[in-house]
């Protein structure tokens, strides 16, 4: 089964890479098999890398998986100057993948819990996968939601196409929940609900990237 699944995973990572090696695009943050992925900051007390206790101000490297607990949050600052943070109860693994110059960005197996996150222009082209559904994204602001039963993907600002088990563009505005059985729904949601999707982000003052001081949440600080 790991053997299909990891098969199924390589054929989306090499699909990725044609498309955006044809568009161009590469990241000028990350050097050529880099495996530096960012830096991790921490809030509250149950934050593990690879199920060891985290430290705040550690280097993520491709392979790292992060696992938030009760009343606790992370955020990881990419190189390229997008962040993704983890609400409690989050367990997503991190992988970077080069072919020559090109890199691609795969968030894996996200299980459990709900994520922010916010890319740049200079970030790698990403996959991001959950067990109901894979996402591409690029130059994106999103919010992800996974349980047991479903994952529930916002798209904050720019675009998302998820390419399993369906085929579908996300634009900005809208919601997809995507179950076992497929889609359930596509909508377009009000601001409100926009602003409530994200207001989990409220409940844990940002540590400030790099380690600076900020006001209001993490990401949308000035060095």
């Amino acid at each position: 089964m790991s053997a299909i699944r990891s098969q199924t995973l390589m054929g989306f990572i090499v699909l990725l890479l044609v498309v955006f090696l044809l568009e161009g695009c590469a990241s000028l943050a990350y050097l050529p098999g880099q495996k530096t992925i960012g830096t991790l900051r921490i809030i509250g007390p149950n934050v593990r890398v690879n199920e060891a206790p985290a430290i705040d101000g550690q280097t993520i490297t491709s392979g790292d998986r992060l696992t938030t607990g009760a009343a606790s949050s992370a955020y990881l600052y990419f190189l390229s100057g997008g962040f993704i943070q983890l609400d409690e109860n989050t367990d997503p693994g991190f992988k970077l993948v080069w072919e020559k110059t090109q890199c691609i960005f795969l968030i894996l197996n996200h299980r459990t819990g709900q994520a922010y996150q916010q890319t740049t222009s200079d970030d790698c082209p990403s996959l991001y996968e959950t067990p109901f559904g894979k996402w591409f994204r690029n130059h994106t602001q999103f919010n992800v939601l996974v349980n047991q039963q479903q994952t529930v993907m916002t798209v904050l600002e720019g675009k998302m196409e998820l390419v399993s088990p369906q085929q579908m563009n996300l634009e900005q505005g809208q919601q997809m929940i995507v179950t076992k059985s497929g889609i359930q729904s596509v909508r377009k949601l009000s601001e409100q609900e926009l602003r409530d999707m994200t207001r989990w982000r409220d409940r844990f003052f940002p540590p400030g990237a790099g380690g600076g001081g900020g006001s209001g949440r993490c990401g949308e600080c000035a060095d």
